[in-house]
């Protein structure tokens, strides 16, 4: 029952994953906030754009309705 040099008794072994965890999962918390954050700039972007299309439509839907009711206006 003698222990060699080369062994690492289980309480070191227990700290050393302890410590470990404790420096991963908070790196990895950073890294999926800056993935989250980097996916949310996109999609807003995307958001912004779907707008301003909606938007130009409308109005290209409202200068023909007044045009179309001038047009039937005069030709009465």
């Amino acid at each position: 029952m003698t222990q060699t040099h080369s062994t690492v008794p289980k309480s070191k072994k227990k700290l050393f994953m302890l410590l470990s965890l404790g420096i991963i999962i908070p790196v990895l918390l950073i890294v999926i906030a800056f993935v989250a954050i980097k996916n949310d700039a996109e999609n807003q972007k995307e958001y912004d754009r779907i707008r301003q299309e909606q938007a130009a439509r409308i109005e290209l839907k409202k200068q023909q309705q007044e045009q179309q009711t001038i047009h039937e206006s005069h030709s009465e």
